[in-house]
């Protein structure tokens, strides 16, 4: 019996000897921080569906444009009433353009001011990006006849400003693809094209909006400054349908804006996958 009794305690002994080296030797659970680097490990370059982000504030300058400019009036032009009636930034019929005798040749158009914006690109690889692109520019509207004092000689005129608008302001936004032409590079500046479409919107402080959908081409030089941080000059050409009231149909118009901004580059793939992708290719092309 004592036999017995013993072996029992001995087995009971080792038993929980055991137990509790096991619980010793197991492993802990591992954190976020250590599951965030193992699922990083594997994961491969083609995962990440966006490679990179750049956030780019502008300023600048934009252009102006025509949209309404009529010719010169022959003598043996007839007009019927009202076919030369222009209007005013107040939504009035300016008074000097129903003097025929001497006023013609009406000139429309938004004078050049400051602009700024922003671009978000979102980068599919190293050089193709879409951007979301959005700007806003100030100007003057300006309306200008031919003054000709004598009718019966006009061969003496002079050009007047006949009326203005201070609050014109162009509001544009629109999604747009580049390309960043690095094999281009030169002196340290990368070429940098785009085209795009999207929305404007033309203010005015009294008369109604004009909106239209545009076309944008675009080209720019990128030259790093810093780590992250790139220098970027830029043309951009709009292309619109601006709705002309006194015509009743719309003219081609184009804005052209001048800007420099700073860029802000964002990486999201880890050095060691783009590493490891960059390996890949190498190995790939010396087959």
């Amino acid at each position: 019996m004592k036999i017995a009794l013993s072996t029992a305690l001995s087995l009971l002994l080792l038993l929980n000897f055991g137990l509790a080296l096991g619980q010793e030797e197991e492993a802990p659970a591992p954190d976020g921080e250590a599951l965030e680097a193992a699922e990083e490990e594997l994961l491969e370059y083609s995962d990440y569906m966006a490679k990179a982000y750049s956030l780019t504030p502008y300023f600048g300058n934009f252009s102006g444009a025509t949209y309404l400019e009529n010719k010169r009036l022959e003598d043996r032009t007839v007009l019927t009433q009202g076919a030369g009636d222009i209007v005013g930034y107040d939504g009035n019929v300016l008074i000097e353009s129903q003097d025929v005798e001497h006023f013609d040749a009406a000139i429309k158009k938004i004078e050049s001011g400051p602009a700024f914006g922003m671009r978000f690109a979102i980068y599919a690889n190293e050089d193709f990006h879409l951007d979301l692109v959005g700007g806003y520019a100030t100007g003057k509207a300006v309306t200008s006849m031919i003054y000709t004092p004598d009718p019966d000689n006009r061969d003496i005129y002079e050009r007047r400003v006949v009326d203005e608008d201070d609050g014109y302001s162009l509001i544009k936004g629109g999604v747009h693809l580049g390309y960043d032409a690095y094999p281009a590079t030169f002196w340290g500046f990368t070429p940098k094209l785009g085209f795009g479409l999207g929305g404007l919107i033309n203010r005015y402080t009294v008369l109604a909006d004009k909106g239209a959908l545009y076309l944008e081409g675009n080209f720019g030089l990128k030259k790093p400054l810093f780590k992250n941080l790139d220098l970027i000059a830029q043309v951009d050409l709009t292309t619109f349908a601006y709705e002309v009231d006194e015509l009743g149909y719309s003219n081609i118009v184009n804005y052209v804006t001048y800007s420099v901004g700073i860029s802000y580059f964002i990486d999201v793939v880890p050095d060691d996958v783009k590493a490891r992708h960059q390996a890949e290719l190498e190995a790939r092309n010396n087959r």
